[in-house]
């Protein structure tokens, strides 16, 4: 059985597929966003990231884009997990 939860970009694990649901910040960055194709209800797949706060590699739509890892800690997307990926 899965469940949706919502987390940051930055918390998303490498493959997996989310849709964004909003994106904390200002104007600048939202339109930003917009540019690259991120933007609310817009489905996302996370490529790579890289250890110690590097860029976040994701497809949207038919193109890939580096994200700064502070700006995908501001996105933020509903994944689906697996009940046994829950300890407890």
């Amino acid at each position: 059985m899965t469940q949706k939860i919502r987390i940051s970009l930055a918390e998303m694990k490498n493959d997996q597929e989310g849709k964004v649901v909003f994106i904390i910040g200002g104007r600048g960055m939202k339109t930003r966003l917009e540019a690259l194709g991120i933007r609310r209800g817009v489905k996302i797949l996370k490529l790579s990231s890289f250890l110690g706060g590097g860029p976040v590699v994701v497809s949207v739509g038919t193109g890939e884009v580096a994200i700064g890892y502070g700006m995908s800690r501001n996105i933020i997307v509903e994944v689906e997990m697996d009940e046994s990926s829950f300890s407890g």
